[in-house]
């Protein structure tokens, strides 16, 4: 009669482990007794881009704060949200806190994620001509919209021996979307030459009538000569 290979003790300790085992959520599926009952917002990673405390300058749009602003994920909008936005890695943050006062950092899920405001700035995940999504700044309504996509570098300053990392400035690059194309613009010439040849002529006045340059005029201001643009009838 053959032995058996393991006592009755350690067959149920391995029973316990297998089913244990295909029982185990992914690390990635996050639950909370707050919000796990709707996955549509509960459905990232932990944010874990943490780095030394001699780091110079941060990873975030603005700054590390956290600020109230809203979310759309598949079409369901979500306000009162703590978010903040890491242009270095490209991904929205959510500051939660749960039921026993715990706070907990998560990336809500680019391939749900659709747009979201905060600090007064609006963005939208945009297909761009490669198929990739990207995170942009958006201004303006209509045909024709300003995307502003922006970024930070890290580099590693060795400064008299140092070895610390420094983020850059928050770096913007310029476009207009018309229709679902994406162009760049550098200046004033880069910017007109974005839209329709009966629309340059009347757009380069309004330019040069409130003495606009592109690449350093505010938020506002582009917003309105974006709004304009669309208003031009070259039919």
């Amino acid at each position: 009669m053959k032995r058996a290979l393991f006592s009755p003790v350690i067959q149920s300790l391995l029973f316990l482990l297998l089913v244990a085992g295909g029982n185990a959520q992914p690390a990635n599926n996050i639950t909370d007794p707050v919000y796990g009952t709707d996955p549509l917002l509960i459905n990232g990673k932990f944010y874990t881009f943490f780095l030394p405390s001699n780091t110079d300058g941060n990873q975030y749009f603005i700054s590390t704060e956290f600020e109230t602003g809203t979310a759309t994920i598949r079409g369901v909008t979500y306000t009162g949200l703590m978010l903040n936005y890491d242009i270095y890695n490209q991904q929205l943050i959510l500051n939660y806190e749960n039921n026993i006062g715990a706070h907990n950092l998560i990336t809500l899920s680019d391939a749900w994620l659709e747009k979201f405001s905060f600090r007064g700035y609006d963005f939208e995940l945009i297909s761009t001509q490669d198929s990739l999504k990207k995170i942009f700044q958006v201004l303006g309504s209509g045909q024709n919209r300003i995307l502003y996509y922006w970024t930070k570098d890290l580099s590693l300053d060795s400064f008299h021996g140092a070895r610390n990392h420094t983020f850059s400035m928050a770096k913007r690059e310029m476009n207009i979307m018309s229709g679902t194309q994406i162009f760049k613009y550098m200046n004033n010439k880069g910017f007109i030459s974005a839209f329709k040849p009966g629309e340059r002529t009347v757009i380069k006045e309004y330019l040069q009538r409130n003495h606009v340059k592109v690449k350093k005029a505010s938020g506002l201001t582009m917003t309105e000569v974006i709004n304009y643009c669309n208003s031009i009838n070259t039919r």
